[in-house]
């Protein structure tokens, strides 16, 4: 900073009160990293704007199904230049007997290796604190946006034709086809759709018809400072945020107790339905 000799006087004025929480624009308290869907979902979603460079200097546009998207978006963690996934990867003989007609390796199946622990292998990736909660997002966007396309591209094997509402268009005298445009159905299976909510909104509205409502209502939730969490994190000098992966895995298998505690043990008591 320069020296003057008479410094400006600054002043402020506040010309309205706040409307909006103070805190919005606060650092934030908790380690985690987001995704960000901009715009609808269409058939440009699965499509990622990634552009390489080559030695000439020339500029190339690959997908991210690319042998070599993970190793050049991830350099730290790929320090080696493996390669990423391929929609070509097959499963090995022994595998292959177990699935039997599933051949080729999913992207889930490839991601889930990746994020495994092997006490003969030490993984630079699952070390890489904030790096990996980056890793885990991109790889959770780029299963959903297959799964997506996926859908969008099976809509006749899974009969959405049942579902498109013809019959409402032509009731509300909407007769032009081409303001009417096509819709893309969701299955119930695809967990989160607007289907899967109502499927399972069905279901619970069915039970508590036939048996009556229910008396208890338990929310299950995640505690880092469980001491198994600890146990782990103090062996690997690492923290609880730093294995999201862990931690959810950790959170499964006391789900799976809570839920055979009540239901084997019958802690609460015999349930009636569920």
């Amino acid at each position: 900073m320069l020296n003057h000799p008479n410094p400006p006087t600054l002043k402020m004025c506040l010309i309205s009160n706040r409307q909006n929480d103070g805190r919005t624009y606060n650092m934030p308290n908790a380690s985690e990293v987001a995704a960000l869907v901009v715009e609808d979902i269409d058939m440009s979603f699965n499509v990622r704007d990634i552009i390489v460079e080559k030695h000439s200097g020339k500029l190339q546009r690959i997908n991210e199904l690319h042998a070599s998207y993970l190793l050049l978006q991830y350099p730290v963690l790929f320090p080696f230049g493996e390669d990423g996934y391929r929609d070509d990867i097959e499963h090995k003989d022994e595998t292959l007997r177990a699935t039997k007609t599933k051949k080729r390796l999913s992207m889930r199946e490839f991601f889930s290796y990746r994020l495994m622990t092997r006490l003969h292998e030490i993984s630079t990736l699952l070390y890489a604190s904030r790096l990996l909660q980056q890793f885990i997002v991109d790889g959770y966007t780029m299963i959903e946006s297959q799964r997506l396309l996926w859908v969008r591209t099976h809509q006749k094997e899974l009969r959405v034709d049942l579902y498109q509402g013809l019959a409402d268009a032509v009731i509300s005298v909407e007769t032009n086809a081409a303001t009417i445009g096509k819709r893309i159905i969701l299955p119930s299976s695809f967990i989160g759709g607007a289907r899967y909510m109502m499927q399972n909104y069905q279901d619970a509205m069915a039970i508590y018809r036939s048996e009556g409502y229910s008396n208890l209502f338990l929310t299950f939730t995640c505690n880092p400072a469980w001491p198994e969490i600890q146990r782990f994190c103090r062996k690997h000098s690492v923290k609880p945020c730093d294995r999201p992966d862990m931690l959810a895995r950790i959170f499964k298998i006391k789900l799976d107790r809570l839920m055979k505690s009540i239901k084997e043990e019958k802690v609460f008591g015999t349930i009636r339905a569920g």
